[in-house]
């Protein structure tokens, strides 16, 4: 079954013999060098375990089997020898032509290091170009995770991933990609195209849009007019003319019924969504009139956001003009000042948000990581504790609440306790999240034994390194704390 190439005439049956250049897929074969990966990583022999995980993906590169039992070698050997990576004659061994050797080849630098976003992304990219759905899906996953824990995100990042997601048919995963992209850039309009297109796919595709069985989704659509007025004022890619003949209905709609708020809203949001010259402004003046007439603080949250989101790309081009010419002494203040006003207003506008909407913690959520990354962490403190009363909010939290409290300086006490409650019932200790609140709690304690030379705080920040050590061994700067916590010890013993 040639699906990668041509068929190979040489050595055929040979396993041991095989040309480096994959050119039929084949289980058989791969299995081969499966039962020879499994026999040197039981023998402890983990870099020729990869090399005959690697080689047998070559000949399958949809097996789950082989590229599970991969990262498992891979982890063990990145844990023994963190910085040697593999011998030249592993690298010549698994040296593949093609799309399929571009994943192999990624497999290996992602094995390696996989806490690497780059590595990540790229073999995700790798085995979404042959599309294997279940390898990508895996690895991708993995990637977003990263991307999401990284403090310095790009939209690009997360745009490679909808790419990938997108071309397996993985639509649930394509819209988050696509969401945390726009998030990180709201002006683009044709990645907001893209993530509803990928949430009504998955809506389809989980909904039995198809089916012909009873429940289907088709069956759900009896009124072929009503479907026509919802598929033109809710369609997924309406064209311009269709986002005209919108605004001229509900502003009509509208000045027939000047005080009926949801002919308000109708045309508001049509304004907005068409986005042609003063729209925004015009939505803007409506919002900002309903909350006047009303007292609804929700039309001025919109107003609200609606300017937020103006300044925003006019800082955008700013930053841009300043990038362009970093000599340009007046074009760098004129940044500045403008960065200053935009963070000045987006606060002001959470604040206000915060204050109307008392019960709504994701808000003091939000308002309090914006403290934390401007250094105040006193106020991000007030935010946080009545945020963590939000479950799927409260791990976190409590994380961010005990960072803070170590920032301030003289809050030891109080940063051991927080880290202690995130961590208490965590069901996975290797996650991203537990490795991060276990760093910080051996940090607090480390800085409490250096505080107060105290034995019982220096041996438990020992016992927390050397777990983190075995599992990630590059993790952050553990190795080296450790050393500072073995002389801390010996120190205080005397």
């Amino acid at each position: 079954m040639a699906i990668f190439g041509k068929k190979n005439k040489k050595n055929d049956d040979s396993v041991a013999n095989e040309s480096p250049v994959i050119e039929a897929f084949s289980p058989k074969k791969a299995k081969a060098f499966f039962d020879h990966a499994r026999t040197a990583h039981e023998s402890g022999g983990y870099e020729y375990a990869m090399q005959c995980w690697l080689s047998g993906l070559r000949w399958d590169p949809t097996s789950m089997h082989g590229l599970n039992a991969f990262l498992s070698s891979s982890e063990v050997y990145a844990l023994e020898k963190p910085k040697k990576g593999v011998s030249k004659e592993t690298k010549n061994a698994i040296a593949t032509k093609g799309d399929v050797g571009k994943y192999i080849n990624t497999l290996l630098d992602f094995g390696l290091k996989r806490l690497d976003i780059g590595n990540a992304i790229k073999v995700t990219s790798a085995a979404a170009k042959i599309h294997l759905k279940e390898p990508t899906m895996m690895l991708g996953e993995h990637a977003l995770k990263l991307v999401q824990n990284d403090s310095k995100q790009k939209k690009d990042m997360y745009v490679k991933l909808l790419d990938s997601f997108e071309l397996v048919g993985a639509f649930k995963l394509a819209a988050i990609a696509g969401e945390s992209a726009c998030r990180l850039d709201p002006t683009d309009g044709e990645i907001q195209l893209r993530v509803r297109n990928m949430l009504a796919q998955s809506t389809m595709t989980s909904g039995g849009y198809d089916s012909d069985e009873e429940g289907g989704f088709r069956k759900n659509i009896r009124d072929a007019d009503k479907q026509q007025e919802l598929a033109e004022h809710d369609s997924i890619a309406k064209s311009d003319s269709t986002k005209d003949s919108i605004v001229i209905t509900t502003e009509a709609a509208h000045i027939a019924r000047p005080d009926d708020l949801p002919s308000m809203e109708a045309y508001a949001k049509a304004l907005l969504e068409r986005g042609k010259g003063a729209d925004e402004l015009k939505a803007m003046t409506l919002y900002s009139k309903s909350y006047k007439r009303s007292g609804e603080f929700r039309y001025r949250k919109y107003a609200g956001e609606i300017q937020v989101m103006r300044a925003k790309r006019t800082l955008a081009k700013i930053e841009a003009r300043a990038q362009a010419d970093p000599t340009d002494e007046e074009m760098q203040t004129k940044f500045l000042k403008a960065n200053a006003q935009f963070e000045k207003m987006s606060i002001d506008e959470l604040k206000l948000q915060v204050k109307n909407y008392p019960t709504d913690l994701a808000l003091k959520y939000k308002l309090g990581k914006i403290f934390f990354g401007k250094g105040e962490y006193q106020e991000s403190i007030e935010q946080f504790q009545t945020a963590q009363n939000d479950p799927k909010l409260r791990r976190e939290v409590q994380t961010l609440i005990g960072k803070a409290f170590r920032n301030l300086g003289g809050w030891e006490d109080a940063a051991i306790t927080s880290f202690e409650q995130a961590f208490n019932g965590i069901s996975d200790e290797t996650s991203d999240l537990g490795m991060d609140i276990r760093y910080g709690l051996m940090d607090a304690l480390q800085a409490k034994a250096t505080k107060d030379m105290d034995i019982a705080s220096a041996e438990r920040a020992d016992k927390l390194a050397a777990g983190m050590a075995i599992q990630q061994f590059n993790f952050r700067d553990v190795r080296d704390r450790r050393e500072q916590i073995k002389s801390l010890i010996s120190e205080i013993k005397g």
